[in-house]
Parts: structure tokens; sequence; C-alpha cells
């Protein structure tokens, strides 16, 4: 049972890590949801979710067929989770504008009426994020390194990620009036220690994970 509720957990730490980072999508998704109301923001947060979902499960099979060799799990491991701590870094001590009230963001628009055009429109924008197939690939290719290639763990871990962020972002769209203060200066300067903290500690698990990988490969093999 802990070999399944380790992963899992583990997987809904970055998931919540990535749920609450402010930026762009946050508030399109609260803007989109106070304006146009909570069954038009659930369409908008589904379409990102299979986004999301349809990135994972192409670089979890493009990863298996990749990282086959321990010493690439090594390697990749430690590439992975530097990549984490700088992100947190950076994140932890990004500057915020204290004049700056609301985010100013383009407000999400389509031509056809109905829900199903936001579904459309959120997986479409969530896709053609560059930042996205950087982060989901180092990712994949991190945590596949952390569990040695073993893919039940990776598919896991994954899984309680993408719960995780779909559980959050509907509660943002049913929450939206009440979570505006995410816009306030001081609220996303916090908001970016937790998540650069947060990311801190996952870089340092994964860095930490590949290693005791690595050498637990090392000492099964000396006779």
């Amino acid at each position: 049972m802990s070999s399944i509720l380790h992963p899992l957990f583990e997987g809904i730490i970055l998931g919540l890590t990535v749920a609450i980072s402010v930026g762009p999508a946050l508030f399109a998704l609260l803007q989109t949801s106070i304006k146009y109301g909570i069954k038009i923001g659930i369409f908008l947060a589904a379409g990102i979710f299979v986004s999301d979902l349809a990135l994972v499960v192409g670089f979890y099979f493009g990863a298996s067929a990749i990282v086959t060799n321990p010493k690439y799990h090594l390697v990749l491991g430690i590439i992975g989770g530097i990549v984490m701590l700088v992100y947190g870094i950076y994140t932890f001590f990004k500057k915020v504008s204290m004049t700056e009230q609301v985010e100013a963001i383009s407000e999400i628009k389509v031509k056809k009426k109905g829900a199903m055009p936001y579904f459309f429109k959120g997986f479409v924008l969530n896709f053609a994020n560059p930042f996205l197939w950087v982060f989901w690939i180092t990712s994949m290719l991190a945590i596949n390194a952390t569990y040695g290639g073993n893919q039940k763990s990776v598919a896991l871990f994954f899984a309680g990620s993408l719960s995780m962020i779909l559980l959050t972002d509907i509660l943002k769209v049913v929450l939206a009036n009440k979570i505006k203060i995410a816009g306030n200066p001081q609220v996303k300067l916090w908001m970016n220690r937790i998540v650069g903290l947060l990311f801190m500690i996952i870089g340092t698990f994964i860095i930490t994970g590949s290693l005791l990988e690595f050498f637990r490969g090392i000492s099964l093999q000396v006779p």
C-alpha cells in the first residue's frame, strides 16, 4: 500500500504547487468564471486539464522509451532537479510591483455561443504554451529517473499531480468571486515565495531520489 501512496502523495504536492502558481492562466480562469459563470469556467478548466493530460501521456511513453539506462536516470534526474531548484529560487525572489492592483490580461472570448468553444479555447491556449511543454517534459524525465524507470510509480505520481490540478482549477472557478484577492500585490508576493519554496523542495527530492536510486542499483550489482 505504501508503494502506491508515496508516489501518489508526492505527485499531489507537485500538482498543488503548479495549481497555486500565480500567472495569466489563473487570472484568465477567474475572470472568465466571474463574467460568464461557473459552467463556462468549468469547461475552460476541463480544456486546460485535457491539454495537460495529452502532454503528460505523450511524454510518459516517450520518457519510458528514452530512460532505460541507469546512468541516464542519474543524469536526467540531477538535471531535472536542478531545473526545478533554479525555477524555485527565481520564483521565490521574483519581484512584484506594489502599485499594480489588477493583473493585466486579455479577456478570453470565443465567437460561437455555448460552453464547448471555451473547452477548445482552454485546450489550445494551454497546449500552445511553450513553458508547459518544457515543464512537463522536464518533470517526466526527472520523475522517471527518480523512480528508476518504474512506470507504475511514475503513472501514480502524475495521476496525483493532474488530479490535484483539476480539482483546484474547479475550486478556483466555483470560488472565483472570493479569491479575486489573488491579484493583490502583497498576496502575489507571498504566493510566489510559497511556490518557489515548494519547487526548491521538489527539486531537492528529485536529485536525492535519483542519487539514492542510482547507488541502490550499484549496491544490488555488487556480489
